[in-house]
């Protein structure tokens, strides 16, 4: 839900800087950001722009700086050498007078640090600088909240990686800190003994980044000593960010009203823009399937876990449809048993619910998925052997890493299997048809064959008896790719025969899938939950694209001039 949120936030984003962003001479492809921590609370850092600069004279970086944020050391240099550093910079010198210089311009709110293009094209520009005091010694623990990069840019970066670290080597770990990213759509987590922050899509004028760090006392001796505690800066942080939301669904419908009100046509816009741009992807990928034609058999070798796999990766399958397979299996091999039951139900009227009995696992035909989705679904049973639509939501919902590690076991399979038959150059959520090898081209082409046959099931006419060995394996496969129920009343149509065996089977799917959406969804709710609660006490996690004041360092506007 959250991700729902900060999407249409960031397409709030977008759209007022489209302008600057389509029409800007300069632009910041990466910028890459090294911040070093002394014992004292002072911070060395290394900026490293990567970008075209085609007008202006000057480059700079406006940093409203409370006085004890004093800088010192500035070096920029680029491509072609340093910068001679001057002690007082104009910001009305020429192009050619600013050339080849850096230095620091004062405004009423701190400073600038300023350099000059000295020449338009592609540049690197590398910029280093010490401010001190950027830590702060606080009654519970010492840290701070500092902004590297600001809001209002005009030429904004496409790409931002942050990188913190301790100066004398010891890892900032989960143990010992806790972190908070705000301004940007991106991650901020511990990686390898330090402090990673990047985006994940492109940042806009309206976005920043902004890192909020606090770490035990007694691992640095800040010089900056503060009357409150470091809970009163991560309060003013955290007003106007996500890492406080419930996730209720009233928060995603007053977001999505507001930006509706906000910008209404320019919104349906961009989401037009961002449904052309899938509606593409998926005409290529018909486009394949059309080219490859209808596939009749079992495909992938009949290793369901690779088909959900490569599903997945092409946007086939749902996240946690094997689990509804997985579920439907255990029924055709007799462990599960749907049971009708009735129930009195409000104003005393009697209500039908079908519950499914767990039978046995000692099936000789069970293999170590069954086993293990058996004995996870044994233990939400209770002692009765019958799985309860009530006790399923609770069990979800306190035992969700179970129910993920069956998911993720069957998708590990899967993936194993297309590695061992080397069908993709490279793993990527989506993938793209380009990033599969011939031999992957060919299992995808099964899959989407199938899908394509199962869904123009009525309209073939070279249809015969080869489907009706193999119809319940059709419709697992149909289960997987979620089109079962249509698929089941194609079959009743034009094979009467069997149609007594397809309403018992379709009672089976409804069961099976019915128990699946209990399961997958309080699963995800839970899921959830602990990434919200995590997120929020400081374990790392994506970004709020909104909060972080309070913050020094780095304050509104930057890029050109």
């Amino acid at each position: 839900m959250r991700k729902k949120v900060s999407g249409l936030i960031l397409c709030f984003a977008l759209l007022f800087s489209l302008p600057l962003s389509a029409f800007a001479a300069n632009q910041v492809n990466t910028m890459d950001i090294q911040a070093v921590i002394y014992e004292d609370g002072s911070m060395y850092v290394t900026q490293v722009w990567e970008g075209d600069f085609n007008e202006g004279t000057e480059s700079y970086i406006p940093m409203n700086a409370p006085d004890y944020l004093t800088i010192s050391q500035l070096t920029v240099s680029d491509q072609n050498g340093a910068y001679e550093t001057v002690p007082e910079w104009n910001i009305d010198w020429s192009f050619e007078e600013k050339a080849k210089k850096c230095g620091i311009h004062h405004t009423d709110s701190g400073y600038e640090i300023c350099f000059g293009i000295s020449n338009y094209g592609q540049n690197r520009y590398a910029i280093e600088y010490k401010l001190d005091n950027v830590i702060g010694a606080y009654s519970d623990r010492d840290g701070f909240n500092f902004r590297f990069v600001n809001d209002g840019m005009n030429t904004t970066p496409t790409d931002v990686k942050v990188e913190i670290r301790l100066a004398d080597g010891m890892p900032i770990t989960d143990e010992i800190a806790d972190i908070w990213g705000f301004g940007y759509d991106g991650q901020v987590e511990f990686s390898d003994g330090a402090i990673l922050a990047y985006t994940e899509s492109s940042i806009y004028s309206e976005n920043y980044v902004t890192v909020l760090f606090s770490l035990d006392k007694g691992i640095l001796s800040p010089s900056r000593q503060e009357p409150g505690s470091f809970e009163e800066v991560k309060e003013t942080a955290f007003s106007g960010s996500d890492y406080n939301d419930t996730g209720e669904e009233v928060s995603t419908f007053e977001a999505i009203v507001t930006m509706l009100l906000s910008i209404g046509l320019p919104i349906g816009l961009i989401i037009w823009f961002f449904r052309m741009k899938k509606k593409r992807a998926e005409k290529k990928r018909q486009r394949f399937t059309e080219r490859f034609g209808y596939f009749r058999d079992i495909p992938n070798d009949g290793n369901l876990s690779a088909t959900y796999a490569l599903g997945r990766l092409f946007d086939v399958c749902e996240d946690g449809a094997i689990l509804s397979t997985g579920m439907l299996r255990l029924i055709q091999l007799g462990c599960l048993s749907p049971v009708e039951t009735q129930q009195i139900g409000l104003m005393g009227k009697t209500k039908e619910t079908v519950s499914l009995r767990l039978v046995g696992s000692n099936h000789s035909s069970m293999n170590e998925y069954d086993e293990y989705l058996y004995t996870v679904l044994e233990s939400a049973a209770g002692p009765d052997s019958t799985l309860q639509a009530k006790e399923l939501e609770h069990f979800a919902s306190q035992n969700d890493k179970l129910l993920r590690a069956y998911i993720q076991k069957c998708e590990n399979a899967g993936r194993t299997w297309l590695n061992q038959k080397i069908c993709l150059k490279r793993w990527d959520m989506p993938a793209k048809l380009t990033d599969l090898t011939p031999t992957g081209k060919q299992e995808l082409g099964e899959l989407m064959g199938l899908k394509r046959y199962l869904t123009d099931f009525s309209l073939i006419a070279e249809r015969g008896v080869k489907e009706m060995p193999i119809w319940r394996e059709l419709l697992t496969y149909a289960m997987l790719f979620g089109i079962a129920d249509q698929v089941a009343e194609q079959m009743k149509e034009l094979y009467p025969q069997i149609s007594v065996e397809l309403t018992d089977y379709s009672g089976s799917m409804a069961a099976a899938y019915s128990y699946h959406y209990l399961l997958y969804s309080n699963m995800k709710q839970a899921e959830q939950r602990r990434e919200q609660e995590k997120r929020s006490g400081g374990s790392g996690g994506f970004a709020s694209l909104g909060g972080g004041g309070g913050s020094i360092g780095g304050g509104s506007g930057g890029g050109t001039r």
